[in-house]
């Protein structure tokens, strides 16, 4: 069995994706009587498919089973092509943090929460994906992934969506809601690491 084939990525992710284009897929109105499954179908998020597919992840969640890069190769290539994969991406890596990462100890100062969250993100995605995720390096929020599994799983560079979307979710849930987290490069634009930094 080869690296790629190894089980070690956390069946939330799966999850989290499938559910996530289920909310984007939903329209922004549904008539009382309307059969989203039926009316739209071509909204991939809204299949039966979809919807079965996040009950089986969901047992494999319960299980504690994991998931091959091999397998979540798969999923990356089902955003990929969307329109919209940037967005569905960010969406999901706020959706993980969300569900994974602790709200604000208000009793510690700005500066020790943000110390705690630093940490929380770093063992945290290291734990849904199997393998470190980069790190901190020196200033207050400065995030460096070398080598990132998102990179190497895509090249447009739409997948590190989901480090933005989950930084910024642990920063808003552990830190402050107004901070905003940016990404500053990218190794699929040929910088040497993947950066984030943070506002706000």
């Amino acid at each position: 069995m080869t690296e790629y084939q190894k089980p070690r990525v956390a069946a939330q992710v799966a999850v989290a994706l499938l559910e996530t284009l289920r909310l984007v897929d939903r329209p922004g109105e549904v008539l009382e009587d309307e059969i989203i499954a039926r009316t739209m179908p071509r909204r991939l998020g809204l299949s039966r498919v979809v919807e079965r597919q996040i009950e089986v992840y969901r047992e494999y969640s319960r299980q504690g089973r994991k998931l091959s890069t091999e397998e979540l190769a798969e999923f990356v290539k089902l955003v990929n092509k969307r329109p919209d994969a940037a967005r569905v991406f960010f969406k999901m890596g706020d959706r993980l943090a969300n569900e994974q990462l602790p709200s604000r100890k208000r009793w510690l100062p700005r500066s020790g929460r943000l110390v705690l969250v630093k940490r929380s993100i770093v063992r945290t995605l290291a734990r849904l994906f199997g393998q470190r995720m980069g790190g901190f390096v020196s200033g207050p929020f400065a995030l460096e992934v070398s080598a990132s599994p998102f990179v190497q799983l895509d090249s447009s560079g739409d997948a590190c969506e989901l480090v933005t979307g989950f930084c910024q979710r642990a920063l808003r849930r552990g830190v402050d809601e107004g901070m905003t987290v940016v990404k500053l490069s990218c190794e699929t634009k040929g910088a040497r690491s993947c950066k984030w930094s943070a506002k706000g």
